[in-house]
């Protein structure tokens, strides 16, 4: 029975990798792939992350710039599911000129609120920031409703 090249080639190179590589090998391998890892991460870096915020109840997804170390965006980055909660007090809005209704929130006011919020990196820009829309307000007893002219107090 003939045995065909690339098989007596591929039983020659088996033999030959389980000689070469041992469970040492293997190990100090990993080891170095650890140290390695573990050096970049405490480099600093400028990362593009986007980030989940709640401006007085409604969600947003955002993308800012941020500075920091490896280990620090890491651990944002793995912690994406936790929004940052803002009320609009916080964020000083403008009126906004393309929706009747809504309001602006300036990039600059909403990296200072994020900076207070993430301590361990830095918000270099908020790349886009989004519209608010508030919510319609309940009328409930005693709640003050506007009507044409002035304020109406309202009582069921």
């Amino acid at each position: 029975m003939k045995k065909s090249v690339l098989n007596i080639t591929g039983e020659s190179v088996q033999k030959v990798l389980r000689q070469a590589i041992s469970p040492t090998f293997l190990t100090m391998l990993l080891i170095a792939a650890l140290l390695w890892y573990t050096s970049k991460l405490s480099d600093v870096y400028d990362y593009e992350m986007p980030l989940n915020i709640r401006i007085d109840g409604q969600k947003y997804r955002l993308t800012a710039i941020v500075k920091g170390r490896g280990s620090s965006i890491l651990a944002q980055q793995l912690s994406l599911k936790r929004r940052l909660n803002f009320t609009l007090d916080e964020l000083s809005p403008r009126k906004s000129r393309q929706t009747i209704g809504a309001l602006t929130i300036s990039p600059t006011s909403l990296q200072g609120a994020i900076n207070g919020k993430i301590s361990d990196l830095s918000i270099v820009q908020v790349v886009d920031a989004p519209e608010f829309v508030p919510a319609p307000v309940s009328d409930e007893v005693g709640d003050e409703v506007e009507v044409e002219g002035g304020v109406n107090k309202e009582t069921k």
